[in-house]
């Protein structure tokens, strides 16, 4: 005799999805008011007019829930920002998309920045970002001292970034297509000097003599 399969209907699992669709825009919206101190799991239940047991049906703690919203921004940007290119080379390419949905979701991005609250939570997967980095510019840096690796690594990985991003736009009035070539173009620059003479980031500091 067969087992009776148990029946997922297609309505409550989409009426399930849209629940938590609803509370990760909670989130974002909680993160974009400049009021809130700190986002938690009470206050996005009352902006997702949801109970807290549905809150916590879906996301068992408040670290899965900043865990599944930065995945769900993700997807909103259209592209992963955990996820840079496995060689540095990739990385001009990689510029100009990011920048490029950097602007196709403003308002999203500019809570990730603008909001204290949104801060903590970039801070928590600030770590896991770096190794993913770190790890597509190995090729380029594994040979240089540490303190000559990390001053390549944090130039190059502020140009692939939000911050950047809103620089160029607030400060230059460059829209995300325009920013994005600049960065792509700084990016091609400085990895095509890395290539041709690892040597130079040695010498920044040295004074030449008449």
């Amino acid at each position: 005799m067969k087992e009776a399969r148990a029946y997922e209907s297609p309505l409550r699992a989409e009426q399930m999805e849209q629940t938590r669709l609803r509370i990760l825009r909670a989130v974002t919206e909680a993160l974009a008011d400049p009021t809130t101190a700190e986002v938690t799991i009470p206050l996005v239940a009352r902006r997702a007019r949801v109970s807290l047991r549905t809150v916590y049906r879906h996301f068992r703690t408040r670290e899965a829930l900043f865990d599944a919203w930065a995945e769900w921004v993700d997807d909103s940007l259209r592209i992963h920002l955990h996820s840079y290119p496995e060689r540095a080379d990739r990385l001009p390419e990689f510029a100009l998309e990011l920048y490029r949905s950097y602007d196709e979701s403003e308002s999203l991005v500019k809570a990730m920045l603008d909001s204290k609250a949104a801060r903590a939570v970039r801070k928590r997967t600030r770590r896991r970002r770096q190794r993913q980095f770190e790890r597509a510019m190995s090729e380029l840096t594994d040979e240089l001292e540490p303190k000559e690796r990390l001053r390549a690594i944090a130039v190059l990985y502020l140009l692939v970034s939000a911050p950047a991003w809103q620089a160029m736009r607030e400060q230059w009035g460059l829209d995300g297509v325009e920013a994005g070539k600049a960065a792509a173009w700084a990016v091609r620059v400085l990895v095509d000097e890395l290539n041709r003479n690892p040597d130079s980031i040695r010498d920044v500091t040295r004074e030449e003599t008449i």
